[in-house]
């Protein structure tokens, strides 16, 4: 399993500073309401398990009710609800259901796709990506992120505040040319999205960290042109790896940005000189080969 490391550089803490910032650390998460996008399955779907596990009434947002209801087996306190997050009436719907029990305290921001066509330019014009998959990553995974923000913020600042965590990735903090051109754009959009909007939703009491993991195996796994081997994927992240992280994040009192990478993975993606089974598939080949 991945181990997280985080330091934050501060002034020694006096003992009752020091308790009271311990104090703010969400420890007991019995009666707190959380909404988790993409619940239905792979990481968001782990994550709704780890806060019902812990207390949380944990509504989980997602396309389809099939796999929402699956995700409501874990628990009883996993409550499932349709919602696409790239339609903001179906959100305000959504939201309607979760706010008749009461303010979220926690978003857990899991939702996102990516898609088999990821190139600007390939000798396979099939590997190009089309204006319809350009848009729906987009409207998905970055415009999905700004709807769900916006969703919650007005209710979660009125209960005197909360945490949203949000998933990005460590395509949107580098150059990963695996990810594709798409969902690569998306990430450092979400990225400096969080990073412009954290202080304007912190002066309402509302704590925005990111988390950016490196190769998880999660459903986006599917979408590769061509798929790892098992050797390799058994090496990946895996959604319970993901889902203890968001807790940990989500448990904080102060903003963080984590980067969670397998031993693998160095940061900023995986540059050609690094050995990948699917690299020949790709058509990314080391220069001078």
């Amino acid at each position: 399993m991945t181990r997280l490391f985080c330091r934050a550089d501060h002034p020694k803490l006096d003992d009752s500073r020091a308790a009271a910032s311990l104090a703010r650390m969400e420890s007991d998460w019995k009666g707190k309401i959380v909404i988790v996008t993409g619940g239905g399955g792979g990481m968001g779907q782990a994550a709704a398990q780890r806060f019902a596990g812990a207390g949380a009434r944990t509504f989980v947002f997602g396309r389809t009710l099939e796999s929402l209801q699956a995700a409501a087996t874990i628990s009883p306190e996993i409550i499932p609800v349709v919602c696409d997050v790239a339609d903001t009436a179906s959100i305000a719907s959504a939201m309607r259901v979760v706010l008749a029990e009461g303010a979220p305290f926690a978003l857990i921001h899991t939702a996102g796709i990516n898609t088999p066509d990821r190139f600007l330019d390939h000798a396979d014009p099939g590997r190009l990506v089309s204006e319809e998959s350009w848009r729906r990553v987009m409207e998905i995974n970055v415009l999905g992120v700004a709807n769900m923000i916006q969703a919650v913020t007005q209710p979660m600042a009125a209960a005197g505040g909360g945490r949203i965590v949000v998933v990005s990735s460590t395509a949107g903090h580098g150059f990963d040319s695996y990810a594709g051109v798409p969902y690569t754009a998306s990430k450092w959009a979400v990225h400096g999205m969080l990073f412009t909007a954290r202080m304007q939703l912190n002066a309402r009491g509302i704590v925005v960290s990111e988390y950016a993991p490196g190769e998880a195996d999660t459903p986006l796994v599917k979408k590769r042109p061509v798929q790892p081997a098992a050797e390799h994927k058994s090496a990946m992240i895996t959604c319970a790896d993901c889902a203890d992280a968001l807790f940990f994040i989500a448990s904080q009192p102060h903003s963080m940005s984590i980067i969670q990478l397998p031993a693998y993975q160095p940061f900023g993606g995986m540059p050609p000189q690094i050995t990948a089974p699917w690299l020949a598939g790709l058509d990314i080949k080391p220069a001078g080969t």
